[in-house]
């Protein structure tokens, strides 16, 4: 490659990595449509071995509300720093007679018993991103913040608990367990300011003395803007969370398995 080209290219490079952008800050108000929603928890007094997790949909019988709602947006400090957040909410409870033993915060309730169950939710996340690369069809972003899950989950009873009868056994507990996350989002123009594809990712995985925890998630949307400051989009948003805590006097094991069809409206400004 001789000079002139090279210099040509360095040209268009710069170009495309200070294009200006035209959007300072975006709100999606929707719903996602959870198509599956699998969960394994236990809790178990402190300093005792967490025994087997409990499915929550195979041995409690757990429903899962079939839509959530959601908040999705960003804002845009300058062309390339800008600050995501996004909040949504799942509730699940279930109503079973159980027809095994289940160890549950260390006491064993047996077959034959009715439980009660519930197992709530709620994500916050708040990250910034640094724009890499940018052109009027192209944005390519890192991003790096925190996602903090909220849980609450517990059952209650009515049967026979360590062989002694009891009609109203409860226990439960919540706990709120904040990440760091890293990820990438990446935005591509199929059609110059109506049509769009939009793509993210996040992971992070973390040990230490009071808890650990792994977070995958994932999704990849198809936005049309119908207006010049609205639209509307679609896709599929796929979070994977596995959780384990100590709490003051209980410990947690939480895995949870969540996607879904998202459907939303969108001002951008």
């Amino acid at each position: 490659m001789n000079k002139k080209n090279v210099g040509i290219f360095l040209l268009l490079l710069g170009v495309n990595l200070s294009a200006e952008v035209e959007d300072k800050w975006k709100i999606n108000l929707g719903i996602m449509h959870i198509t599956n929603f699998e969960t394994e928890m236990q809790v178990s007094p402190k300093n005792i071995p967490i025994g087997a997790t409990i499915n929550t949909k195979d041995q409690l019988d757990m429903q899962t509300d079939s839509n959530a709602f959601r908040l999705d947006g960003y804002y845009r400090f300058t062309d390339t720093h800008s600050m995501d957040f996004s909040y949504y909410s799942t509730n699940s409870d279930g109503h079973k007679t159980i027809s095994k033993d289940i160890e549950w915060d260390g006491e064993t309730i047996s077959t034959g018993a009715t439980l009660d169950s519930y197992f709530n939710m709620d994500i916050y996340k708040l990250s910034y991103g640094y724009s890499f690369y940018h052109n009027k069809k192209i944005e390519l972003m890192f991003t790096a913040g925190l996602h903090v899950t909220s849980l609450d989950l517990g059952l209650s009873a009515r049967g026979k608990i360590d062989g002694t009868y009891d009609e109203n056994y409860k226990s439960g507990d919540s706990i709120t367990i904040p990440l760091p996350v890293f990820g990438f989002k990446g935005e591509y123009t199929i059609i110059d300011e109506n049509l769009y594809v939009i793509y993210k990712t996040e992971y992070f995985y973390m040990k230490i003395d009071d808890y650990s925890g792994s977070i995958l998630n994932s999704s990849f949307n198809l936005e049309y803007r119908f207006m010049e400051h609205v639209g509307a989009g679609i896709g599929y948003n796929s979070n994977k969370i596995i959780l384990e805590a100590e709490g003051s006097d209980r410990d947690f094991e939480v895995k949870n398995d969540l996607t879904g069809a998202m459907f939303y409206l969108t001002y951008i400004y």
